[in-house]
């Protein structure tokens, strides 16, 4: 006569002579949950030290974030594409700079290129400046009195569109729901952190 034995073990299961792990299934999950727990957590730290880095530079440097909404600079920098721009003393600023002033009617922004310069009689620090669109077949019709401007360093197409698109009211909440979330998802503790927690009080 064959005997066969079932017994069940805190490690695992014994039928008929043989251990079946069946805990191992679980393990292999619980280890693939961790690894995208940290993977969330590395790509959160990533996007956080890129904001901070980008606000202290800002800051520092005196930079900003140009968004061209028209076409004006085409095809130099078309529709859509961002610029980073960094705070310029009048007197550096030369013919062939690209910079963002203020219109005097309208006190809307432009970002137009400087094909004239002229000095400031009553005032050393200030300049007017003549600035035409790259697309424009003339220059703007009126001049602009600056004692600084924010000069375009590095720009890029396409970027700008997508700055617009994540400043969309329904995109900044999403956004932020889902930061939070995986946030918190990211921190609550998982089985294997809480077993190794409860073995390291034992």
């Amino acid at each position: 006569m064959t005997t066969h034995t079932t017994t069940d073990a805190e490690d695992g299961t014994t039928v008929g002579g043989d251990v079946v792990d069946s805990g191992g299934a679980v393990t292999d999950r619980a280890s693939r949950v961790d690894r995208i727990r940290d993977a969330v957590i590395t790509v959160l730290g990533i996007v956080g030290i890129i904001t901070i880095a980008w606000l202290i530079a800002a800051w520092l440097f005196g930079l900003s974030l140009v968004v061209f909404v028209t076409g004006s600079m085409t095809p130099t920098m078309p529709v859509g594409a961002a610029a980073i721009s960094q705070t310029t003393a009048a007197a550096d600023l030369e013919v062939g700079d690209v910079v963002t002033v203020t219109r005097p009617d309208t006190g809307q922004p432009v970002t137009h290129r400087i094909v004239a310069i002229d000095t400031v009689t009553t005032s050393a620090d200030a300049r007017e400046l003549t600035l035409q669109g790259d697309d424009n077949d003339f220059a703007d019709t009126q001049t602009y009195r600056v004692d600084e401007a924010p000069r375009v360093i590095v720009s890029a197409p396409g970027v700008g569109s997508v700055v617009l698109w994540a400043q969309t009211p329904i995109v900044m909440i999403a956004g932020s729901i889902l930061i939070a979330s995986a946030i918190a998802w990211a921190l609550w503790p998982s089985g294997n952190r809480r077993e190794d927690a409860d073995s390291a009080e034992a």
